[in-house]
């Protein structure tokens, strides 16, 4: 019972936590990260606080730091994405890539998959496969988010699709600094949050801009998202830690198919009965499945 209301939770706070500042319109995507950064940071102390920092040493600490100011970067990539291209393609298209590069990292740096036999060899390329096409997809989809009719809409919609991708490089790579650490992610969740939050404030400082935004009701909304995140980080753990890292990460992946729900369904960013709609669906099924096939293998 206690895996099943963990999986839950996961699922709905990171299928929905872009959602509640998705439509706030912000000077620039630093300070969405900032504040994300910020609610996380106090959520992870609470954490923190509760179960205490005996593992934690002066040494230990720098490796979650550092993987927190990856994520920083990923961050700031994935709301120029979303803000660009929409939750639905944006989400469809980092997600699976994101699990991608931390395969990659993975044979690179600690030689995992070397020795598997063939037919784990073959269902890995072919869930790799299944994920590029569907990413393809995502990516060739024609809608209202992707609006080509002018140079500068053009523009907009290459810059968010590289955003996506850079959203997905990083945050398949966020992880290496902390697994070298050789902390849980229980314990390195609150060094990291601290990461982020120096890593946001320093995007931010570089802009030169106020982080004051424009109504009180946006301060929280996009705190919320950035509770939403933490706690689905949290309850993400948890649940693996029940459950197993296989089964639990293929649960944690229909957060993919929420977001594509709510950025086409609810905020309309592509028209919902159109061929657009369908083929960018279709791209987020068959990266979310490559995702979900890979995830187990690894």
């Amino acid at each position: 019972m206690e895996s099943i209301l963990f999986a839950i939770v996961t699922v709905l706070a990171w299928g929905t936590w872009l959602s509640p500042s998705q439509r706030i319109s912000f000077k620039n995507q630093q300070i969405k990260v900032f504040y994300v950064s910020v609610a996380n940071l106090v959520l992870a102390l609470g954490v923190a606080l509760v179960q205490g920092f005996r593992e934690l040493t002066a040494e230990t600490f720098w490796f979650p730091f550092a993987g927190g100011l990856i994520w920083a970067l990923s961050g700031y990539f994935a709301f120029i994405g979303t803000s660009r291209i929409g939750m639905a393609k944006a989400v469809g298209i980092w997600a699976p890539m994101n699990l991608l590069v931390s395969i990659v990292w993975g044979i690179v740096l600690f030689g995992e998959f070397i020795r598997s036999g063939f037919f784990i060899i073959g269902l890995s390329v072919l869930a790799v496969l299944t994920i590029i096409s569907g990413i393809l997809l995502i990516i060739f989809a024609r809608g209202k988010s992707g609006g080509e009719k002018t140079k500068a809409d053009k523009r907009l919609y290459k810059t968010g699709l590289l955003g996506a991708i850079g959203a997905g490089i990083l945050w398949g790579t966020y992880f290496i600094p902390i697994q070298l650490g050789s902390l849980s992610m229980w314990v390195a969740a609150f060094p990291m949050a601290v990461g982020i939050f120096a890593g946001s404030t320093i995007l931010v400082l570089l802009t030169g801009k106020s982080i004051l935004l424009d109504k009180p009701s946006h301060y929280s909304r996009v705190i919320l998202s950035g509770l939403l995140w933490g706690i689905g980080n949290y309850t993400s753990l948890r649940m693996m830690e029940l459950i197993g890292t296989g089964k639990g990460f293929t649960i944690a992946q229909l957060n993919v198919a929420f977001h594509a729900f709510i950025g086409i369904f609810i905020f309309k960013e592509v028209e919902p009965r159109s061929k657009a709609a369908a083929i960018t669906l279709t791209g987020i099924a068959l990266a979310l499945a490559g995702a979900i096939l890979l995830g187990n293998l690894k």
